[in-house]
């Protein structure tokens, strides 16, 4: 999974696009649910495919692909859900590692939400391995890794230093215990001069990019390395455990959990900040005063739960936006929250998700203004 695999999805309006949405059980025994799950989520894909007036040779081509993704699912596989996301240009199943929840749509663009909050969980980030011989960095997205290799890493530590041996004529036990004091304490000096040379090469990657940096490795390494590097205060996640090359699987599995972790704190910070400018001046909260904000160009950050939906309505002539059907001619908002992330996103503003219920002091949604 890319971000250019979700941008693609992103880009596609002109339809018939089919979002498949599935929650699935991470754990046993509930797991073995997952089957029926799913099944019964592509039952209504093609129910819903079957239904609708599409081109017979869309039609077709979509319903294979369904097809074939329901081939190839496994349902003992430990994931939290999926998607399944199908156009006449495009065919993509996208795992998520947060909860979802079901949706089975056809329209004329995918359903994005989780998308969305998805690409916002997939933010480029840095992680270094620390090992007593080597240290490794990578450049990762989601749980993708790529090994940096350059001029700085890999880096590897030779030991060169000769240790004097006991001579004779001396107590053999009192200079063997010199002997292994000395030994020990050169070993030290040198890994510390080593992670101190690994710090350095990796300010130069950090000051260029500002990604989130993830440190890799047993505890007292981690320990070694902040003591030697001028890169604590930097450092946005740990993984404590002895990494070896042939294990990048479980690296990169716990690397992303810990850079997920790292995102929610950034969440909390956001949601912090907005509740010291919440003010007249400074922020819209609830969906009318959202709305009428983003519609005016207003928009700077937008802060909002990745599930939270609001059917709306608009009269001709009047910029309110309606949550109950006025009396008169109106017009249907199926869903105002996502046109509210679609124009904020137009207009050059940010836009963050949060879960469900982290943002009831807000009425569910709340946008920064820029003026």
């Amino acid at each position: 999974m890319t971000i250019e695999i979700l941008d693609l999805l992103f880009s596609e309006k002109k339809g018939p696009c089919l979002s498949v949405i599935i929650p699935l059980h991470k754990l046993s025994p509930q797991r073995m649910l997952n089957a029926e799950l799913f099944r019964k989520a592509i039952q209504r894909g093609v129910s819903i495919i079957k239904r609708r007036e599409i081109d017979p040779g869309i039609s077709e081509h979509m319903l294979a692909k369904l097809d074939s993704f329901a081939a190839e699912f496994d349902p003992n596989v430990s994931l939290n859900g999926i998607g399944i996301f199908i156009s006449p240009n495009v065919s993509e199943l996208i795992q998520f590692p947060f909860s979802v929840k079901e949706k089975v749509l056809l329209d004329e663009n995918f359903e994005t939400r989780d998308l969305y909050y998805l690409k916002q969980l997939m933010a480029p980030y840095y992680v270094l391995a620390l090992g007593k011989k080597e240290v490794h960095l990578y450049t990762a997205q989601g749980d993708h890794f790529m090994e940096i290799k350059d001029g700085h890493f890999p880096m590897k530590y030779e030991e060169e230093y000769e240790y004097e041996r006991a001579t004779r004529g001396t107590s053999y036990g009192f200079a063997q215990k010199g002997f292994e004091k000395d030994k020990s304490a050169v070993i030290k000096m040198r890994i510390e001069s080593f992670f101190k040379e690994a710090g350095s090469h990796l300010t130069t990657y950090l000051n260029k990019n500002h990604q989130a940096l993830i440190l890799a490795g047993a505890k007292d390494l981690i320990a070694e390395f902040k003591s030697q590097s001028t890169l604590a205060k930097k450092i946005d996640g740990e993984v404590i455990g002895s990494f070896k090359k042939g294990d990048l699987f479980s690296l990169q599995k716990k690397a992303y959990e810990s850079l997920i972790k790292h995102q929610n704190e950034e969440i909390k910070n956001k949601i912090n900040e907005f509740t010291e400018k919440d003010t007249l001046q400074q922020l819209a909260k609830g969906i009318q005063e959202v709305w009428t904000a983003a519609h005016e160009s207003r928009g700077l950050t937008l802060l909002v739960e990745k599930d939270y939906t609001q059917t709306s309505y608009l009269c001709d002539g009047d910029p309110t936006l309606y949550l109950q059907a006025p009396k008169g001619k109106c017009t249907l908002v199926p869903d105002a929250v996502d046109e509210i992330v679609e124009i904020v996103i137009e207009k050059g503003g940010k836009v963050f998700f949060t879960e469900e219920d982290k943002l009831r002091n807000f009425d569910h949604i709340a946008l920064l203004l820029r003026f």
